[in-house]
């Protein structure tokens, strides 16, 4: 995984949702993006978020994506075919025996009752049954064959399935992430991929032999005899029926199973993400009641799906023993009116057998088929997604990267009833340092969202160095532009490893270059293990502020050509902050630096402030001018001084 691909995505893409003042306005219901917020501190995934609208989805189109799953097999072609070769050879010879062992019969009841005493000719007898026994070995060696074939197959495709679902979350537009919990997604990569795949393992193989031995039987069958045939198909309609029957109405339990499974999983993960938010706010009895809630209705699909579904294989016992009287019955009447031998009766009825155990069989595996179906169709929904934009056919970049940023008419908004940036022009010079203030949902954050194209515009262009955004590649664009969020977002490694992924290739003075420069050196030096210090997941073992400094010198190390400051020392306190400031300083120099903050006096020394209000830049100039002029960022100014001067006090 490439710094670039995997950390423009996971440390840029999750980050900016949750850490921009705008997360609120885009996963709001009015907009009609995502979920309502519940109790805990996820992003429109709170407890209870999931138990409204469960009736609303739409019915699974069982034969539809049954189809497009069984088109998932086509890149194996060759392996399929020799596959069912195998299990022709494996069928075939197994069908035969019956057929042979009924021979056998003839030769000894007609030895018996020969009235010239010389018995059952013994010797032919041996001869069929060393013939029936090497049948069975080779058909058990073609069912193993045909076994490990159809093992890989399922493997390969599965393995490519992954593949592509994970290519596809890297094409999905940040906006699709707004309005999906995680634990939803996660439990489509995972749980849903999963079950599909212990399902077709299970029951692809078993699913051809079973086939393929009820039309091998069934011909024999009439070679044997018509009318017992006929007999034996009487039942079939019937069973066809019950499973037809039986199938409809659990497959709507089977998609409530498993949507169920990912709302809870979606619960499970904003709860444990939260764990000392919701234990702090009293929410932990809420939360329980909304894991009861959820469990419970996961229960009740549950059991539903299986005990409707487990019906199929009893009914399909009785439809078979009711066969089996029948045709026994059938045979002894014409066996004794001369018609059928006694070889003939006993292999019809080992046939009898043979016909109707894969048509059990099938019915005991239409549970794992319908839920195989289910999981399908949830991984398709993913894969059917509506993707970002994509890139330009042939992508351009500047002819030389000095940071000039244009913004030059830019409109955009969230919803198509709601408008947020409207209509703003500005022009960022080379090296020169832009702060973004404006209160919370003012589309600050929105604003440099637009310019690494985590979000399309609606009109405008924004350029690079002359160049329009829209006609760079993101990865050239983001390669760029570095960033620096409120929420810190570290990977579980080494603390030397998660300061690298800013530069790939880094080596360790490189690093140790930044750590000192941001510092971040001063105290990895008082750790253990220094560098080689591992991170929890989140780099829980280390405290927020220690946590921000990492980040920071994973942006010094990258020196990109574009830097972005989003809140990026709200973490740290007073004496660090001062600390950052200057390593700041140093980073900024010769780089174009949008900076977003709320406290006004970390940005005293911008070349240019912007004043946000509803999406529109109401105000710009430097500190002193904007002082001077009396209007909303004196207002903002003012208030925060009076606010700290009343703290003093």
């Amino acid at each position: 995984m490439s710094a670039r691909s995997a950390g423009e995505r996971g440390a840029a893409d999750g980050q900016v949702t949750s850490a921009s003042p705008e997360a609120g306005e885009r996963a709001t219901p009015e907009r009609g993006l995502g979920p309502a917020r519940g109790i805990g501190p996820g992003a429109g995934r709170g407890p209870g978020a999931f138990m409204g609208g469960m009736s609303t989805e739409k019915a699974l189109d069982f034969a539809g994506s049954s189809r497009r799953l069984v088109r998932q097999l086509r890149p194996h072609r060759p392996l399929v075919a020799t596959a069912l070769v195998f299990a022709i050879g494996s069928v075939t010879l197994a069908v035969l025996g019956p057929r042979m062992l009924g021979e056998a019969v003839n030769v000894i009841f007609y030895g018996v009752i020969d009235r010239t005493g010389r018995g059952p000719d013994f010797g032919h007898v041996g001869q069929i049954l060393a013939v029936v026994v090497s049948m069975t070995i080779g058909s058990g060696v073609c069912a193993a064959i045909q076994g490990r074939l159809t093992a890989t197959v399922v493997q390969r495709t599965v393995f490519r399935l992954r593949n592509e679902v994970q290519a596809k979350l890297s094409r999905l537009p940040l906006s699709y992430f707004d309005r999906q919990p995680r634990g939803e997604i996660l439990s489509r990569v995972t749980n849903d991929i999963d079950n599909l795949q212990q399902s077709m393992q299970q029951t692809l193989s078993q699913l051809v032999t079973s086939m393929f031995t009820i039309v091998g039987v069934l011909t024999l069958m009439f070679v044997i005899s018509w009318e017992l045939a006929l007999i034996a198909l009487v039942t079939v309609p019937a069973s066809a029926y019950a499973m037809r029957k039986i199938a409809k109405r659990a497959q709507p339990h089977f998609i409530r199973q498993w949507r169920y499974t990912g709302r809870l999983n979606g619960h499970i993960e904003e709860m444990y993400t939260g764990h000392a938010l919701v234990t702090a706010f009293g929410q932990r009895e809420a939360a329980m009641q909304s894991f009861t809630e959820q469990n419970e209705a996961l229960y009740d699909a549950s059991y539903r799906a299986q005990f409707i579904s487990g019906t199929i294989q009893p009914v399909m016992m009785f439809v078979s023993n009711l066969n089996y009287v029948l045709v026994a019955v059938v045979g002894g009447l014409l066996m004794a009116g001369g018609t059928l031998t006694l070889g003939a009766v006993t292999a019809f009825i080992q046939y009898s057998r043979q016909f109707s155990q894969p048509l059990t069989q099938v019915a005991s595996m239409a549970n794992m088929l319908q839920s195989a179906v289910a999981s399908a169709e949830r991984v398709f929904a993913l894969l059917d997604a509506e993707e970002q934009a994509p890139d330009a056919a042939e992508p351009t970049r500047p002819a030389h990267v000095r940071g000039l940023v244009e913004f030059d008419d830019v409109s955009f908004r969230y919803a198509p009833d709601r408008p947020l940036i409207e209509h703003v022009s500005l022009v960022v010079e080379p090296g020169h340092t832009v702060a973004i203030v404006g209160p919370t949902g003012a589309g600050k954050t929105t604003l440099v969202n637009l310019l690494m194209r985590f979000y399309e515009i609606d009109s405008g262009h924004i350029r690079l160095d002359g160049v329009d955004t829209s006609a760079m590649s993101r990865e050239e664009l983001r390669s760029l532009t570095g960033m620096v969020l409120q929420d810190a977002w570290l990977f579980g490694g080494t603390i030397e490893e998660n300061i690298a992924y800013g530069l790939p290739g880094a080596t360790h003075e490189h690093v140790v270059e930044a750590a000192r420069a941001t510092y971040v050196d001063r105290f990895v030096r008082t750790l253990p293990h220094g560098y080689d210090t591992v991170l929890d997941d989140d780099g829980t073992n280390v405290s927020a502020g220690e946590r921000q400094l990492i980040t920071i010198a994973r942006a010094f190390l990258a020196r990109p050509a574009v830097l972005i400051l989003d809140e990026a020392t709200s973490s740290v306190d007073t004496r660090t902050e001062v600390l950052i400031q200057r390593a700041m300083a140093s980073l900024r120099q010769g780089r174009t630096s949008f900076v977003i903050a709320h406290r006004l006096s970390t940005i005293r020394d911008a070349d240019v402030i912007l004043v946000m209000e509803d999406g529109r830049i109401v105000e710009q100039g430097t500190h002193d001018q904007l002082l001077g002029a009396g209007g909303a960022y004196a207002r903002l100014y003012q208030a925060q001084f009076a606010q700290a001067m009343a703290e003093v006090a």
